[in-house]
């Protein structure tokens, strides 16, 4: 695709908007049998390489519009197994961008672990904040720090009007697939619901294209991150953002009416595993489609519970199916906080026993490196 099909629908945005292009797009929607029933899966896992995922759509927006302000360097925020605080320090650097990932603890998965070493692999600089209700003022301290070179603040998740613009671009894209005959219209959308971007995106880019999709927006995170107020905000921004170039728009409580935030899947908090998200991981591993127990499983546990509808429902499939191999050069320790050294090489310790014990924090990351090739 040579451009955004938001730019084609809305001609006067692509002046008033950057963007730069990181995603392989359209990325497919595949047909599925799952548990005896058809389902849709639309594979924005393959967006990009070395990584993908829903945040690379995001950044196609954020790291154009902090280039265009003049920054050379983004600061953003996540937990210690942030999709979006890794994907910022994969692609950041490919924008001319240094990154700062400021990260707050989670339950300490494998999984979690795992994109933990990758974000240090990438060597962006590592701050650590006790509490995720400690991000806002440390990432303004993080700005203050970086006072001497322009630096601009994406937001967790990317999810802020700018950067759930990629999801509007996704919305019109599967719009348009459907209009083309490359998938049938589904009788809903289930899509993993964080800080709620990329649901609010998806809804505004299905209502730009005239299609009534519901959108089923399954909560992974606490409410006071995704409620139907966040969501609302972003919705208004996305439009205040497209006005000036549309001659008409969908108004807000109209796209809002397409979202329903499911909060059945949460079980005991963030990052936490049940029992729902391991059945789904194993029937979705059947069908070839790797998930993470903690986000994307809790969103295939939501679909499998919901059999009513004559369509197939579609599985927007949010989590990267490539991660970038480190290229072995050295991080400089003096940038990773000495919690996270530690996590780094307790973790290769529990994965390799038999080996000896490494006294550089490095250790992990070579094992992923191993583990990648």
């Amino acid at each position: 695709m040579s451009g955004p099909l938001l730019f084609e629908a809305l001609p006067g945005l692509a002046s008033r908007v950057p963007w730069l292009p990181l995603a392989s797009v359209p990325t497919p929607v595949e047909a599925h049998t799952v548990t005896g029933r058809p389902v849709l899966v639309k594979r924005d896992d393959l967006t990009a390489r070395p990584y993908g995922g829903n945040k690379v759509r995001k950044l196609e927006f954020l790291l154009a519009e902090a280039r265009g302000r003049g920054a050379n360097r983004v600061i953003t925020a996540g937990a210690f197994g942030s999709h979006h605080a890794l994907a910022t320090a994969v692609y950041g650097p490919r924008a001319g961008l240094a990154v700062t990932c400021v990260l707050f603890p989670q339950p300490l998965t494998a999984h979690v672990r795992d994109v933990l070493g990758l974000i240090v692999a990438q060597g962006a600089e590592v701050r650590c904040t006790r509490r995720m209700e400690g991000i806002p003022l440390a990432l303004r301290l993080a700005r203050w720090r970086a006072r001497a070179e322009p630096a601009s603040i994406i937001p967790p998740g990317g999810s802020n009007p700018t950067g759930a613009l990629g999801y509007v671009e996704a919305g019109l894209e599967l719009a348009a697939q459907i209009g083309a005959g490359a998938c049938p219209e589904p009788a809903g959308i289930y899509v993993a619901a964080g800080t709620l971007g990329t649901a609010a995106g998806l809804a505004g880019g299905l209502a730009l294209a005239g299609r009534p999709i519901p959108i089923h927006a399954v909560r992974i995170t606490r409410p006071a991150v995704t409620n139907v107020r966040v969501l609302r905000g972003l919705v208004r921004g996305i439009l205040e953002l497209l006005r000036p170039a549309a001659a008409t728009l969908p108004t807000c409580d109209e796209v809002l009416g397409r979202v329903t935030i499911c909060h059945d899947q949460i079980g005991p908090g963030y990052g936490r595993e049940t029992a729902a998200a391991f059945a789904a991981t194993a029937v979705f591993g059947s069908a070839g489609l790797k998930l993470d127990v903690t986000y994307t499983a809790k969103t295939a546990a939501a679909l499998l519970d919901d059999r009513a509808g004559a369509r197939p429902p579609l599985f927007w499939h949010t989590l990267s199916a490539r991660h970038p191999v480190p290229d072995g050069t050295a991080p400089d320790p003096a940038r990773v906080p000495e919690r996270i050294r530690r996590i780094l090489g307790e973790h290769d310790q529990a994965r390799r026993p038999a080996e000896p014990t490494q006294a550089s924090f490095l250790a992990p990351l070579i094992g992923l490196w191993r583990d990648r090739r």
